[in-house]
């Protein structure tokens, strides 16, 4: 709404330009427009939801890997009566979704830890060197992954104030603007132009236009 009202206050500017005050508060405008439009740039530009999609996304993948990683310790500490191994590896898959990311990515490093030590001992088991330098890189890359959450969440939420802020300078001067077009310029089409633009309902009667239930005479 701003940004039509300023486009048709700056189309007939002839009308207004010679009023001092009048052209101050369309400049306001004019600017508030501007800082506003680089509020929103901002905001979209730091919005962190779709990183956090991909990274939840990446975290879901990764964590499904681990868990058949861990089932196969498992099955090799069950066979091999090792019960600190398995103390060590066994998790439920849906605890993953239950801890904190913290504590999953520990749980998942102390997985592979365990799987390295036993590398030698369960290749009979489905356990690679290559599958264990995978999942060490992708651990790696999550981790380095996490604090840039917090630090764009705060430049949104400083955006968000911003914004809240603007919208309402924007409302103030328009509602100004309402008042110094009416009070002061007599140019009927004009005015009903601005308001036919600012949509405010029962601000503004059009100019030659009767009241309801009267008779209109030549």
């Amino acid at each position: 709404m701003e940004k039509e009202s300023i486009s048709y206050a700056l189309k007939n500017e002839k009308v207004w330009k010679n009023l001092a005050v009048i052209a101050a508060n369309v400049r306001g405008l004019v600017e508030n427009e501007r800082e506003l439009e680089f509020a929103f740039k901002a905001q979209d530009e730091n919005n962190p939801g779709g990183y956090v999609n991909q990274k939840n996304q990446q975290l879901t993948v990764f964590f499904r890997k681990i868990y058949k990683l861990e089932c196969k310790l498992s099955f090799y500490a069950k066979d091999n009566g090792d019960q600190e191994l398995l103390n060590d590896v066994s998790i439920p898959e849906s605890k993953f979704d239950d801890i904190s990311e913290k504590k999953a990515l520990i749980k998942c490093s102390t997985i592979l830890k365990r799987g390295n030590e036993y590398l030698t001992k369960t290749a009979d088991y489905g356990i690679t060197a290559v599958e264990l330098e995978n999942l060490t890189k992708e651990l790696s890359d999550l981790e380095k992954m996490q604090p840039t959450i917090g630090l764009i969440t705060n430049d949104r939420k400083s955006a968000n104030r911003s914004i809240k802020e603007l919208i309402a300078e924007a409302r103030l001067l328009l509602d100004k603007q309402d008042d110094a077009f009416e009070g002061m310029i007599d140019d009927g089409a004009f005015i009903d132009g601005w308001f036919a633009v600012r949509k405010i309902k029962g601000r503004h009667k059009p100019n030659g236009k009767t009241d309801k239930g009267t008779d209109e005479k030549n």
